[in-house]
């Protein structure tokens, strides 16, 4: 292999390594989003007191997590997951033991760190150092 045909191969794998991360984020950004309006939905019904819309509209999440949850497995820290999960878990306790408080609480914590995912994965320079 000659001297161009090396520089050739190392800029194919950059592109391609780079091609995947911005494949990637694209991926996490529109899943997060997803996620978060169906939280949301979650969210308005415990507003509202709604517990028994509240609850179908966490097993319709929770489904849409467990999918969407063994894909980040693959690029995302498993730390940030389990956090998410365990918010996910003392939530969906509070919603069946129709505790408001603690329901929203949990309900908030579950929303940021959803959204907080794909930004931290995000390849910036504050990320970088």
């Amino acid at each position: 292999m000659n001297k161009w045909g090396g520089y050739l191969l190392v800029f194919v794998i950059v592109v391609i390594i780079g091609v995947g991360g911005a494949l990637v984020q694209r991926y996490l950004d529109r899943t997060a989003g997803e996620l978060s309006a169906s939280l949301q939905e979650v969210g308005r019904a415990l507003d509202h007191e709604d517990w028994e819309q509240g609850e179908r509209a966490f097993a319709g999440f929770e489904q849409r997590w467990r999918v969407v949850r063994r894909n980040w497995a693959l690029v995302v820290d498993h730390v940030e997951i389990d956090s998410v999960d365990m918010r996910l878990a003392r939530l969906k306790e509070f919603i069946r033991a129709r505790e408001d408080d603690e329901s929203l609480a949990e309900y908030g914590e579950a929303l940021m760190l959803l959204e907080h995912i794909p930004e931290r994965e995000r390849l910036t320079w504050r990320n970088l150092f």
